[in-house]
């Protein structure tokens, strides 16, 4: 095993692992959002168990004189939430790359920063809300393929989450740049509905930008843009072509995710870096990985809205 050198010691994790953990952490989009189970997780282990509540018995009338109760009984089930993806991602530097870079910070920083971290938060984003995320099985959808989206669909998936009394503190739209741009933002319905929840539609941040600020608001209700919305490619039954868009009218509590404590501290993707040697390469790689998982657990508690682009 070779010796790693001076010039790795930019790249040593006592360095870095805390600051692409913070950069990993801006850079979440929709899993600021979810129900993150995380700190479960901080003393080991691959599996949480979630209580599904059941919803109580109507109030009944009770007689004066005796003061009878009739008992619901509670039999509740339970869903599992199983730690079983890994991701991970690599740069390999050589020993003449390392050296020449070894003084220039903005160059560490895009490598490490704007790279790994990103991507890790990117894959991680795309698991909840992507094509082959935890918002697939949804049951709930309105929109079409066929037309493009309008205040008609956005109320209807409004009308839905009501039907389903899903309470709208903990709503949120997810919609893909595409749709948001080059379909609702080009009806003058939906930029009037979007300023009874704020005096302007620009509130800043936007798709993993590090602020996790809704860029309007349709009825009051927060909407954010994000490329990690998946298309309708693969759906099942829907027959939409891919390059339509599969956004969503969701509630926080209908998908659950935790990180696996991979690094041993609890918080969050592990940056490590590994010799090429005995390998016969006279370089260094930087990894960074992490794991977890995610689980829908409310199928009904959000509404798919199809877009056309």
């Amino acid at each position: 095993m070779g010796v790693v050198g001076s010039n790795y010691r930019i790249f040593s994790p006592e360095i870095w692992s805390a600051f692409l953990k913070i950069y990993f952490k801006n850079k979440l989009y929709a899993a600021k959002f979810f129900l993150d189970f995380s700190s479960d997780l901080k003393g080991g282990g691959d599996m949480i168990t979630i209580p599904n509540l059941t919803e109580g018995p109507a109030p009944i009338n009770l007689t004066t004189t005796t003061g009878a109760l009739t008992d619901f009984v509670v039999s509740e089930t339970r869903t599992q939430l199983t730690l079983d993806t890994w991701k991970g991602a690599s740069k390999v530097f050589s020993d003449f790359e390392a050296a020449r870079i070894a003084s220039h910070y903005n160059l560490q920083e895009m490598e490490l920063r704007d790279n790994i971290a990103y991507k890790l938060a990117q894959v991680l984003d795309t698991g909840l809300i992507g094509q082959t995320g935890g918002s697939l099985s949804i049951n709930l959808h309105t929109g079409t393929s066929a037309v493009q989206v309008n205040n008609t669909a956005i109320q209807e998936a409004i009308r839905i989450a009501a039907s389903y009394s899903l309470d709208r503190s903990g709503l949120a739209f997810f919609f893909h740049p595409n749709a948001f741009w080059g379909e609702l933002m080009r009806r003058h319905q939906i930029v009037d509905a979007s300023q009874f929840g704020k005096p302007t539609l620009g509130a800043g941040g936007g798709a993993m930008g590090g602020e996790f600020n809704p860029v309007a608001y349709l009825y009051g209700i927060p909407l954010y843009e994000t490329p990690q919305v998946g298309t309708c490619s693969g759906i099942g039954g829907d027959g939409y072509p891919s390059t339509s868009h599969r956004n969503l009218l969701i509630h926080k509590r209908a998908i659950v995710y935790a990180l696996a404590n991979i690094d041993g501290m609890g918080v969050g993707p592990r940056l490590q870096t590994t010799s090429m040697l005995p390998g016969g390469n006279l370089a260094m790689r930087v990894v960074g990985d992490i794991a977890y998982g995610i689980k829908l657990i409310g199928a009904n508690e959000a509404v798919r809205i199809i877009s056309d682009t």
